[in-house]
């Protein structure tokens, strides 16, 4: 079922703006986008709302809704997250001043912070010599996650690594969990059950996928497929003629709703129900459809790279 999904860049003075099929409006950030539902950010807190009792939602400036993501994580004392957000909005506005006063303000947080646990490891340390051990020491933390990590690579046949926001696939077993559902090395792990892992701690992200009582595991990867562009008379403008794949824009994103057998899309890998999430390094989250199109249409390459988000579903083979 689609859904009307509206782009709203007037206004820079309110936030998101979701209107539920009962009449209500409810005003906050989309923080969190599942298949099924979001995470929206209120003055009260945050609320899961499903999809199906959404009937429009318009998105405000993404520089605007990063500054209050920012201002709310300030206020929970998540100063690693709020520290995320500002750099985010400085990428896209450099003059920003309330971005560039949050960086001040946490930049001198974070180095008093760095010279109090430089304190505490001194004192570790003395303990350490004093008494010959020291609960929960980095050594032990270590050996722990170590011990998680092999259990996950026994169990799923990868391994992960952090890079930038999200955990990297840096390895995956032959004729493992994780080759079976076809997890490739180089896959970014975006979400976990339904959790972002953006920002988690690697051990987290371990854990989670190691812990449950449950054998199946629901994960969320994103991946960027090399996909040739068709040239010439039989190439109509449409995104089906151009790269063997049709794209509309659904409650989700901009979705491939179908895919052409043999087509340049299908021999890149992307299937039905991917959720692309960006064009040649080009965000879509307030991208029209007819511009996604423009964008493989105008490219001078012979392919285009396009990231796509994909639910995978993993057994646990203990």
């Amino acid at each position: 079922m689609l859904y009307a999904l509206c782009i709203l860049l007037a206004s820079h003075s309110a936030a998101d703006t979701i209107y539920l099929k009962d009449g209500k409006e409810l005003k906050g950030i989309v923080v969190e986008d599942y298949h099924d539902r979001i995470v929206f950010s209120t003055p009260e807190g945050e609320i899961a709302l499903a999809k199906a009792d959404i009937r429009e939602l318009y998105f405000d400036s993404e520089e605007d809704n990063l500054l209050k993501l920012a201002e709310q994580a300030r206020e929970r004392r998540d100063y690693a997250i709020a520290f995320a957000y500002y750099n985010k909005v400085l990428k896209l506005d450099p003059d920003s001043k309330a971005a560039r006063d949050g960086v001040v303000f946490l930049q001198g947080y974070l180095y008093r912070k760095e010279e109090v646990i430089k304190e505490y490891d001194v004192k570790r340390r003395e303990e350490f010599e004093r008494y010959g051990t020291v609960s929960g020491s980095p050594m032990a933390e270590e050996k722990t996650f170590k011990e998680a990590s092999e259990r996950m690579e026994n169990s799923l046949g990868i391994k992960l690594a952090m890079k930038a926001v999200f955990p990297e696939v840096e390895s995956v077993l032959e004729d493992s969990s994780a080759a079976e559902a076809g997890i490739k090395k180089g896959d970014m792990v975006v979400a976990v059950w339904g959790r972002l892992t953006g920002y988690m701690l690697l051990k987290d992200i371990v854990n989670a996928l190691i812990e449950k009582p449950s054998l199946e595991i629901k994960l969320t990867i994103e991946r960027t497929f090399i996909t040739g562009i068709r040239r010439g008379i039989l190439a109509s403008g449409s995104s089906e003629g151009l790269i063997g794949a049709s794209l509309a824009m659904e409650f989700d994103g901009l979705t491939v709703s179908g895919v052409r057998p043999a087509g340049p899309a299908a021999e890149a890998g992307l299937e039905k129900g991917d959720i692309i999430v960006a064009i040649d390094a080009n965000p879509t989250r307030y991208m029209p459809l007819k511009k996604a199109i423009e964008l493989i249409r105008e490219t001078k390459s012979k392919s285009i790279p396009i990231t796509a988000r994909r639910q995978i579903t993993m057994w646990r083979k203990d």
